[in-house]
């Protein structure tokens, strides 16, 4: 791994994931800050000493209930962001494949906000103003694809201003 990638790992301290089930994306309506009020996928922050695997099926389990096992995500790149001008961070994303009979009782309330299966169509229409604006950028070629990327993200006072994507060198996750 090259000097510059082992910069983009530290800079990596969440990840988030995207289930599916059939044509539905699990999403959640946060209720807690950032993005609070906006649908994402679910996810968090990396626990000291944990994998990246570990720490998304962590969160899964935690904010879904969902017993995924590492073999049921894949690993689908990363998110890096630029805020005003300044490193802020990424995340490592994965999507999910869920059972059929998974979250049926959706939308269900939960700690972190509300859960629901919505359709991809939904999730990155160019006039819904409710998900997390980057989310349309990435996911559909996540989707697609088993090709991993850096999308780089670029804010400026609150407005995403562009979504670059980028070779992604081996990740050892």
């Amino acid at each position: 791994m090259n000097e510059a990638m082992g910069e983009v790992k530290r800079m990596l301290k969440y990840n988030i994931a995207f289930i599916c089930k059939g044509d539905r994306i699990l999403m959640l309506n946060r209720s807690k800050a950032p993005l609070l009020g906006l649908w994402n996928g679910v996810g968090g922050k990396l626990e000291p000493g944990e994998t990246p695997y570990a720490s998304v099926v962590r969160e899964i389990r935690e904010e879904t209930g969902l017993r995924l096992a590492e073999e049921a995500l894949r690993f689908s790149g990363i998110v890096t962001w630029e805020v005003d001008g300044r490193e802020a961070g990424g995340m490592y994303v994965f999507i999910g494949e869920a059972p059929p009979e998974a979250l049926a009782e959706a939308p269900v309330e939960t700690e972190d906000g509300i859960l629901a299966w919505k359709a991809l169509e939904w999730v990155i229409h160019p006039d819904n103003h409710g998900v997390a604006g980057h989310i349309k950028h990435f996911l559909p070629p996540m989707l697609e694809s088993r090709d991993c990327a850096e999308y780089r993200c670029t804010f400026q006072e609150g407005k995403l201003l562009n979504c670059e994507v980028r070779p992604l060198e081996e990740v050892v996750l």
